[in-house]
């Protein structure tokens, strides 16, 4: 039984005094073992501990180990879980809004402007650069084709849209360009006047706020850059708003941008089947998972990374998710940490790093015996992980689970003789290393596989920030834009493609109901995975 506050509040010097020796003895061993126990709690840090290293303190992190590359050959016990630190970006959904619990207030009136009260329209007037005439072609009563004769042609509407020109190779500076685009209507000979009417896509019932349509006041390549700031560089919609009124002189509403990011999420959901698919092709997978926010309830946003894409897809913490999407049709080796989830799937590696990180934890504990086995346990990882990596320089002459077959079978014996220790963390690694020994051992087998997870942390860990930022996302279309974006940018960036440019035109096929462009070619030298 472990001591309360109230008991301790009970133990004084009165009390200590009036006990007898053999009791005495038992309650100094009982608060020995807890004070052990309390100092490894509050000894735990980053580098030993499954704690984030949002987590320290700021005046120790200054010293913390620096983070790694992400090359083949990895650092041994630095490569620990750091995806974790931090959270998120502004998801495309807006910011992070009160707590669901917190009571409403306010006067009680329905939100939004009251019936009859003024709008409030575009003040900004930008000069004209180019016009885009959108003319029938056929009759939409008779299909008859519409003669393109001037004095047939009536414009009946139009609409004006503000986008960036793309610079040619060794221009520099950003330049805006405003296109009127004018809808015309035209006459059939049976009498029937047609529309030419701008582009929309049906109503879709996973996206019932969010629409795609060619009368965007932003042009593809001004909603695509609007989204590479909110995503990738993290900026709040104030802040996107504060860039373009500052450094482009274009005025843009919160509500245009947080619709334009919508708008991008849900035309990059024509790319996600390609996605899916290269994740389904994969030789090999790194995948790893953090928590999320979705308003008040808590989800998990994973990343699957391959040699040349990366997916993110938001949802619970279960086996089923992997499963509708790896479905059967994976047959590649996964890369993961101890998570039981994993262990549906027998062609995996573990991370090594994790591990080393929990001998570190028991190698720094206060308990001299466990800190004992936790040195033993690091030494012969260290000597495991020195033969692997020169293995993958000169392949040696006898395979390296022969050549050291004594330190195997010696820390395979300290697991078997702590499987069972009073002592919670080290039983608890003793058991985790026995009940996956074959996959641990496994780049002992193949030393030329990865001994950590450090791509798909690494993966996170921008997003990670981002969440620490927005606390989340706010509704299902928000989190399912936020999910698709991410996939598409990381992409695009692993095959060192353009995020911008290649969101411009999925945003622009999206607009005009085309098929979407394919995703960029993977690199020879991005697949180094």
């Amino acid at each position: 039984m472990k001591l309360s506050d109230y008991d301790l509040k009970q133990m004084d010097d009165a009390w200590v005094e009036g006990l007898p020796a053999d009791r005495l003895r038992l309650a100094l061993r009982q608060t020995l073992n807890e004070l052990k126990e309390a100092r490894d709690r509050l000894n735990m840090t980053p580098e030993n501990s499954s704690r984030p290293p949002g987590s320290m303190a700021p005046w120790d992190r200054s010293s913390a180990t620096p983070e790694l590359s992400g090359d083949e050959v990895e650092p041994a016990a630095d490569q620990c879980k750091k995806a974790d630190s931090g959270g998120k970006d502004d998801p495309p959904d807006g910011g992070a809004g009160p707590a669901a619990t917190s009571p409403k207030r306010g006067s009680g009136k329905p939100p939004g402007k009251p019936p009859g009260a003024q709008g409030f329209g575009r003040t900004q007037q930008l000069p004209v650069d180019d016009t885009c005439p959108h003319v029938p072609s056929q009759c939409a009563a008779c299909a008859m084709v519409l003669p393109q004769t001037a004095d047939n042609m009536q414009a009946w509407t139009a609409w004006d849209q503000v986008d960036l020109v793309p610079l040619a190779d060794g221009q520099t500076g950003l330049k805006l360009c405003c296109t009127r685009h004018i809808l015309y209507q035209s006459q059939c000979s049976c009498g029937h006047v047609t529309r030419a009417m701008a582009c929309r896509a049906p109503i879709d019932e996973r996206w019932l706020h969010t629409g795609v349509c060619e009368w965007r006041l932003s042009g593809p390549f001004l909603a695509a850059m609007i989204v590479v700031l909110a995503m990738r560089m993290r900026l709040s919609r104030a802040r996107i708003r504060e860039f373009f009124a500052e450094f482009i002189g274009l005025s843009l509403s919160s509500g245009l941008i947080d619709n334009t990011i919508r708008e991008a999420g849900r035309a990059c959901e024509a790319v996600e089947e390609e996605l899916v698919l290269d994740i389904q092709q994969a030789a090999m997978l790194h995948i790893d998972e953090t928590s999320w926010k979705e308003k008040a309830e808590l989800l998990w946003l994973w990343t699957v990374v391959s040699a040349g894409t990366v997916y993110f897809t938001i949802g619970h913490r279960s086996s089923e998710l992997l499963v509708n999407l790896l479905e059967d049709k994976f047959s590649g080796v996964i890369m993961s940490d101890g998570y039981r989830v994993y262990r549906e799937w027998t062609n995996r590696l573990r991370c090594w790093a994790h591990l080393i990180r929990k001998a570190t934890g028991l190698a720094e504990s206060v308990d001299a015996r466990v800190a004992k086995i936790g040195h033993q346990i690091e030494a012969h990882f260290d000597v495991l992980m020195a033969a692997i990596y020169a293995a993958r320089l000169a392949p040696p002459g006898d395979a390296l689970t022969v050549a050291h077959d004594e330190t195997i079978a010696n820390l395979k014996y300290i697991c078997e003789q702590y499987k069972d220790d009073s002592h919670k963390k080290l039983r608890e690694l003793a058991r985790e290393l026995l009940l996956d020994w074959h996959v641990i051992m496994r780049q002992i087998r193949e030393p030329h596989l990865a001994l950590t997870n450090n791509i798909a942390e690494q993966s996170l860990r921008h997003w990670v920030i981002s969440r620490l930022i927005s606390h989340g996302t706010r509704s299902v279309e928000g989190t399912r834009a936020f999910a698709l974006l991410a996939s598409v940018i990381e992409t695009c960036r692993l095959r060192c493609a353009s995020p911008w440019r290649y969101l411009a035109t999925v945003i622009d096929a999206a607009r005009k109901d085309d098929a979407p462009p394919s995703l960029p070619e993977i690199q020879a030298f991005a697949s180094g995975v």
